[in-house]
């Protein structure tokens, strides 16, 4: 990344910024980043910041009436091209015109819609209090009347059964025994109590209930004071009428903002762009009678920064490229590689961006991983199919969303490595082909007994080799960056893993004895290197540490335990199918090897991740990169 100052006149301000915001390629940073320039802050009089309000007052309220705008109505993508500058005094006189009768129509469905949830969740525990009390579920209006009785319907929302005796005993003291209450538990959390009383009585009871603070849900104000049974009926009458009013309601609304929704989304852009520009004034520097804006921007965009703001008419705009540290922690980090890895950018970002000035270790895992998942699937049907599904998830999902689409990709490369691997081990379906269309392995068959021993071994030395390689990008980064103390302890770590590697080469054979002292040697010195370098505790940290990146190699066994699961339950589905009835035997069979298929989807795929973060990444990777954010790039949609 480049850092760039713009100087230029005062009155070139605006036209500066404009210019940038057009050209999208710019990150702007505070004047106050770099006090070594004879600049100050913009005044406060001339960031205008009243206006940031009004623009963003105005904002919001385009966004809320946007979102009642019938989707259908809007052309795809974001009328970036009729975005413009926006007469706010013409805007708000159409809003003030127009927004009163949406409010009113939005406000009516949204109070239709709250009623008919509101008597949806009524409807059945109501009708579950009707066997309560059957005498007076009988009862209409007019009998209450009659009695001068009152009834109330509660829902208590409790899972404490007692709840309904402390609420009989307080209704006991306030009214002897002149009341009667009936309670059903409907569900684990919600109880139903019917209450009648005498009609006197009824502010007491209200009281009561509010005083006692006791948790209930009362009935809408319009049935609680209904017999039950009126009550039921009023609501499922009402509940009948309501869908109707609701899809009223909303053509109202759809009939009263379809004829603004482009025009809003034009403005919305519009008014974003200058509360952009507005914004950034509080990050401009300032002399008597110049301007400085200061940047970042990827250095082979510099020359094109230039041309722009010379085609713009911006001549008296001087554009100096500023001497800035590789290192510097205020930079942004813009993560750029080769196409085929692109995919694979957003497992870093989950993780964290790098440090500037450190390694983006996006190509690493553009390589190893796929060919982790391949080794773990190992099957060609298998990993078939896999990229069959990754296919279709990039064609259904890959445009709304770019996670998907980035994992789709992910999934096919990992698919491509699963047949690669399948092809070597032999494997199509588990022992399938092997076993019927007699298809031999380029290598070896995991299925076999004598299978275990090369595959622990290909996962130690791949899981080794990764190791190795994490300390040496270790050791370049330290050494970059001129932490001693760092580097000679990647430095003795990887001399260690190195003499335990040829340690176990020589008990193998498969390096001669010879070997056996340089090995001892590169051990003992590595352990004394790390344990000198630790201080007081290095006797006790520094074996630790060698220990446990000698067990991040061996947590790679994972991949020969994955794979041999994997295979196994294929060979199992496949004995099943001949020893089971034929038509049970091929369902279960298929029913078996979509569930191992699912699983090598996921399994791998998170253990493949999981060896990166944990084991490879811990010992190079530097986060804490902020993301490059250009000025004026933002998303011009909705």
């Amino acid at each position: 990344m480049a850092k760039v100052q713009i100087v230029g006149l005062r009155s070139d301000l605006d036209a500066a910024l404009e210019q940038l915001q057009r050209l999208g390629k710019v990150e702007l940073a505070s004047i106050e980043s770099e006090p070594e320039l004879l600049a100050s802050p913009l005044p406060q009089e001339e960031r205008q910041a009243p206006r940031a309000d009004e623009l963003r007052a105005l904002v919001a309220e385009l966004e809320a009436l946007l979102e009642l705008v019938p989707t259908e109505s809007l052309p795809p993508g974001g009328d970036a091209a009729e975005a413009g500058a926006v007469d706010t005094g013409e805007l708000r006189a159409h809003l003030e015109e127009a927004a009163p009768a949406i409010r009113a129509a939005a406000r009516r469905r949204e109070e239709l819609l709250t009623e008919q949830a509101t008597l949806e969740r009524y409807e059945g525990p109501l009708e579950s209090v009707l066997p309560l009390v059957p005498e007076l579920a009988a009862l209409d209006d007019e009998d209450l009347a009659a009695l001068r009785l009152d009834t109330v319907a509660l829902i208590l929302e409790t899972e404490d059964d007692a709840l309904v005796e402390v609420l009989r005993e307080l209704l006991a003291d306030e009214l002897d025994d002149r009341f009667e209450l009936a309670a059903r538990r409907t569900d684990g959390e919600t109880v139903v109590c019917l209450l009648a009383f005498p009609h006197g009585e009824t502010r007491a009871v209200h009281d009561l209930l509010a005083h006692e603070q006791v948790r209930y849900v009362a009935l809408p104000e319009r049935y609680g004071r209904l017999s039950l049974r009126g009550a039921l009926e009023g609501m499922k009458c009402r509940l009948r009428e309501l869908p109707g009013a609701v899809a009223a309601a909303g053509r109202e609304v759809e009939e009263l903002t379809r004829p603004h929704g482009r025009r809003w989304r034009a403005a919305r852009m519009g008014l974003l762009d200058e509360l952009e520009r507005v914004e950034a004034r509080a990050l401009v520097g300032t002399t008597r009678r110049a301007i400085v804006i200061l940047g970042w921007l990827p250095s082979e965009d510099l020359p094109l920064l230039r041309r722009r703001l010379e085609a713009g008419g911006s001549e008296q705009l001087v554009v100096e490229e500023l001497r800035a540290d590789p290192r510097d922690p205020s930079a942004p980090v813009l993560m750029r590689n080769a196409r085929p890895a692109r995919p694979f950018e957003f497992l870093v970002r989950f993780l964290d961006l790098p440090k500037p000035g450190t390694i983006d270790p996006t190509a690493l895992v553009t390589l190893f991983l796929p060919l982790m998942f391949g080794v773990m699937v190992g099957d060609v049907v298998y990993g078939a199919i896999l990229i069959a599904i990754a296919l279709l998830v990039r064609r259904r999902l890959g445009r709304r969303s770019p996670v998907a689409r980035d994992m789709g990709r992910i999934l096919a490369v990992g698919g491509a490595w699963a047949v690669v691997f399948g092809f070597l081990y032999g494997e199509a379906l588990g022992n399938f082909a092997r076993r019927y269309l007699g298809m031999e392995p380029l290598w070896f068959y995991r299925g076999s007994p004598d299978a275990l021993e090369p595959l622990l071994l290909f996962a130690l030395a791949l899981g080794g080799a990764h190791i190795a390689l994490g300390l040496a990008l270790g050791i370049w980064q330290s050494s970059v960056a001129g932490r001693r103390r760092e580097l000679g302890e990647r430095i003795a770590t990887l001399m260690a893993v190195a003499g335990a590697f040829a340690l176990a080469g020589v008990a193998l054979e498969a390096l001669p004895s010879g070997a056996l002292t340089p090995a001892a040697a590169a051990i003992v010195v590595g352990l004394v290197v790390v344990m000198s370098l630790q201080g007081r505790t290095g006797p006790i940290v520094g074996p630790i540490e060698l220990i446990g990146v000698l067990g991040n190699i061996l947590s790679y066994l994972r991949l020969a335990a994955v794979g041999l699961a994997s295979v196994y339950l294929a060979i199992v589905a496949n004995e099943f199918a001949v020893a089971a009835p034929l038509g049970i035997g091929v369902i279960v069979a298929a029913l078996l090897h979509a569930l191992n298929v699912a699983l090598a989807g996921f399994s791998p795929m998170i253990q493949s991740v999981r060896l990166h973060y944990v084991e490879f990444f811990t010992k190079f990777h530097e986060g804490g990169g902020r993301a490059f954010r250009p000025f004026g790039a933002r998303e011009r949609t909705v």
